[in-house]
């Protein structure tokens, strides 16, 4: 006989922080970036909160060394075909990625950072949350992330990303988008 349990947001998002330490003390890195490498991008996710809700946005990363990444985001949340009621949010994202895999030119990182946005809906989700908290209009949290990133050229890359945001299912997000380097060699 199998038991099943239903495991909380806390205990998934424990196992997935374990999973990527041991997958990145586990396998030998090798560079993503060139060392102090500035990239820029766009992206496109999707939400997994609501069917019709999708987002736009914009990218920094910096490579501190080969191993490194740190990212900045802003995305704009929107609904294609929502009542008049949905109103979308911005999120800010700030965060870092160390190198998990690297089969060149495909490299799959993993990191964690600080995310926030000004959704008004997270007040009435607030105690279902396992990290998040409110400020006056804007909430406050943390994500997993997990992307494969492709090199299709020297200075451009395409990339697939998961984020798992502590602020609950609702705020969970796909996406898609590519980045560009303008003093790539």
């Amino acid at each position: 006989m199998v038991f099943r349990q239903r495991m909380d947001m806390p205990q998934v998002m424990k196992r997935i922080l374990l999973l990527i330490i041991i997958w990145h003390g586990t396998y030998d890195v090798s560079s993503q970036y060139d060392p102090s490498a500035t990239n820029y991008g766009l992206i496109a996710s999707k939400s997994f909160g609501l069917s019709n809700e999708i987002a736009l946005g914009a990218r920094v990363e910096y490579a501190f060394n080969c191993y490194t990444t740190f990212m900045g985001e802003y995305n704009r949340t929107f609904a294609i075909g929502a009542d008049e009621n949905y109103e979308g949010f911005n999120e800010l994202a700030l965060g870092v990625n160390l190198i998990m895999f690297n089969w060149y030119p495909t490299t799959i990182t993993a990191g964690i950072g600080y995310m926030g946005n000004d959704s008004d809906e997270f007040e009435a989700i607030e105690d279902d949350a396992f990290l998040g908290f409110r400020t006056g209009n804007f909430n406050h949290g943390a994500q997993i992330k997990i992307r494969a990133l492709h090199q299709i050229s020297i200075p451009v890359h395409i990339f697939a990303e998961l984020n798992v945001k502590s602020l609950g299912r609702r705020y969970d997000t796909f996406l898609v988008g590519f980045s560009y380097d303008f003093n790539a060699r």
